[in-house]
């Protein structure tokens, strides 16, 4: 660091224990206090929202904002009431003249704004948090090309702290993180207002938690040299291995070493083989590393944190496939277990060839019939020799169906705990495992497909009373698309909707976007339902070799009409009932 030193007056100008404002030639305000001999100097401005620091009292060292009552140390800048600290200047007497040291040391300053970012997170403080992101940025560290500019470094703290703090692995909030990045890379929302609302979604979820650990396991404990032998031959295995036993210590820091070792791209195909073996979470457990994966890419710095943190989510996760409700999943899945061919491979090569629009029709058919007939299409058609990421494709259609038949009058019954959020799964799970499907191998990528199709399959009950009829011919409502989801006109929409061809459907999706990410929900896990819905919607119709307005449509009917965040009184009743009959509330299992 050059040292850049300035000359601000003579000593005798500087009243003791009174704060005083210095200037240097280029407009820069320093609040400068003599103290036990020495002149402290801070930067002017309160770090908060800019007021003078020089027009503050000063009392026993800590000198306080006349504005909103921050506090700080003038030896060191620390702030003892408020939030973030205050930059603190070097300075020196020479010949009976005040100097000031203007170079910033950039090595110590990221450190300082790290720590502080991390702290605002771990608050739950998203302003202060977006505060010393920008002043993160302003030093000038980070690569314009990334697409999320001057935030990119704090985005990049935001996912590694929220996945090493995250108590039960990866979560909510990372997940929405990784959807806005993309987002704002496109355009569709600015970088502000994204990184307000991940750093809120990750901080409520890990407010006042520490780090989670390291995973202290039996992997820890060997050499280094044991550890690259083992690796070299049958250690992304162990993962699965210790998933399965619940080992979840030993599994982190297997993956922890795995990333290490092999890189992100190598370690996280250890996971695939615990993934297709069951529905974890409702979906989550493909959701959520997909969601990873996409992190990692975008942060290699953060790599380890996230996949660690995915593993821990696995870890903990409940395999849903495995409870009496889901019977037909398993025999499908044992079917598919014993089948010589199990499809096409799901990756690499050629594009496979789609399905004609009858067969197409046909197989979403049986798979919004229920559980039992969409996991044994999936395996017959399997078999048949289609490829996993074809039916992936169509079973995506079919969850947006799916979606668009939610019978709102579930989430008006006392004596169920369903929610539109549980039949969201259905299109974010078939989104994920299509993109885990392109990675994985051919039978890893056949379970997913028969995995998703019987999840979308059985949450029909979910599904309004009988199909929808076409619909009434529907005057077009004055305005946009988006502006008849900010007015909740969930039938003007659908008729604005049906008027687009294919691209005025996916431009509708970047113009939804900022409604979706700031304005849809409060509680950040409706908001992140919100944004991930309309990101995996997206994807799928972007994908899709025979799209239709089935995607959009769906989108409108989740994201248009208002939605009570918290159902007080069905929380209540379902307590209650519970307490007087001991029997579970209905719901889609």
């Amino acid at each position: 660091m050059k040292p850049d030193w300035i000359d601000l007056g003579p000593l005798s100008e500087f009243p003791a224990e009174t704060p005083v404002l210095r200037k240097d030639g280029e407009g820069r305000r320093f609040a400068c206090v003599l103290r036990g001999g020495e002149v402290h100097a801070l930067d002017d401005r309160c770090p908060h929202q800019g007021y003078p620091l020089s027009q503050g009292a000063l009392r026993g060292g800590v000198l306080t904002c006349a504005w909103h009552n921050w506090k700080f140390d003038v030896a060191s800048g620390a702030c003892t009431f408020g939030g973030e600290p205050v930059r603190r200047y070097a300075t020196r007497v020479d010949g009976g003249r005040v100097q000031l040291n203007r170079a910033v040391d950039t090595a110590a300053e990221v450190r300082r704004l790290v720590a502080g970012l991390r702290d605002a997170v771990l608050r739950d403080d998203p302003a202060r948090a977006l505060r010393e992101g920008l002043r993160l940025g302003a030093l000038g560290l980070h690569r314009e090309e990334t697409g999320l500019g001057s935030l990119h470094l704090a985005f990049e703290v935001l996912a590694k702290d929220g996945a090493e703090r995250a108590e039960y692995g990866f979560d909510h909030g990372l997940a929405l993180l990784a959807d806005l990045c993309s987002w704002i890379e496109r355009g569709w929302v600015p970088p502000e207002e994204g990184f307000v609302v991940a750093a809120h979604a990750v901080g409520e979820a890990s407010a006042r938690l520490g780090p989670r650990g390291k995973g202290a396991g039996k992997a820890g404990a060997r050499s280094p040299l044991a550890r690259l032998a083992d690796f070299e031959h049958d250690d992304p295995a162990k993962v699965s291995e210790a998933l399965a036993a619940e080992r979840r210590e030993e599994a982190e820091a297997r993956m922890r070493e795995l990333v290490e070792v092999r890189g992100a791209a190598g370690a996280r195909r250890a996971l695939l083989p615990f993934l297709v073996q069951h529905l974890y979470d409702y979906g989550h457990g493909a959701i959520f590393l997909s969601k990873a994966i996409e992190l990692t890419g975008r942060f290699p710095a953060a790599a380890e944190e996230v996949l660690a943190a995915s593993t821990v989510q696995l870890a903990w996760a409940t395999a849903d496939t495995s409870l009496p409700p889901f019977a037909a999943t398993r025999a499908a899945l044992a079917r598919l277990a014993e089948s010589s061919s199990p499809g096409p491979a799901g990756s690499g090569g050629a594009a496979p060839a789609p399905l004609d629009p009858a067969e197409r029709a046909a197989f979403e058919a049986e798979v919004l019939a229920g559980e039992r007939p969409a996991a044994e299409a999936a395996v017959r058609w399997l078999e048949r020799g289609v490829a996993p990421l074809v039916l992936l494709g169509a079973v995506g259609h079919a969850a947006a169906v799916r979606l668009a038949r939610f019978d709102a009058a579930w989430e008006q019954r006392l004596d169920a705990e369903v929610t539109v959020l549980d039949v969201t799964h259905a299109v974010t799970f078939a989104e994920a495992a299509a993109a885990l499907g392109r990675e994985a191998l051919p039978r890893e990528a056949a379970q997913l497909a028969v995995l998703a199709a019987a999840f979308v399959g059985r949450l029909r009950d979910a599904d309004a009373a009988a199909p929808p009829a076409p619909p009434a011919p529907t005057p077009r409502p004055p305005g946009t698309l988006l502006q008849a989801v900010q007015a909740r006109d969930v039938g003007g929409a659908l008729a604005i909707a049906r008027e687009l061809d294919a691209g005025g459907r996916l431009r509708a999706y970047a113009d939804l976007a900022p409604f979706a990410a700031f304005d849809a929900a409060v509680r950040p896990i409706f908001t992140a339902h919100a944004v991930k819905t309309l990101e995996a919607l997206r994807r799928l119709e972007s994908a899709d070799p025979q799209p239709d307005g089935a995607y959009l449509e769906a989108l409108l009917a989740y994201l248009a009409p208002a939605r009570r965040e918290l159902h007080v009184r069905r929380i209540a009743a379902v307590a209650r009932k519970f307490m007087r009959d001991g029997r579970p509330p209905e719901g889609l299992y």
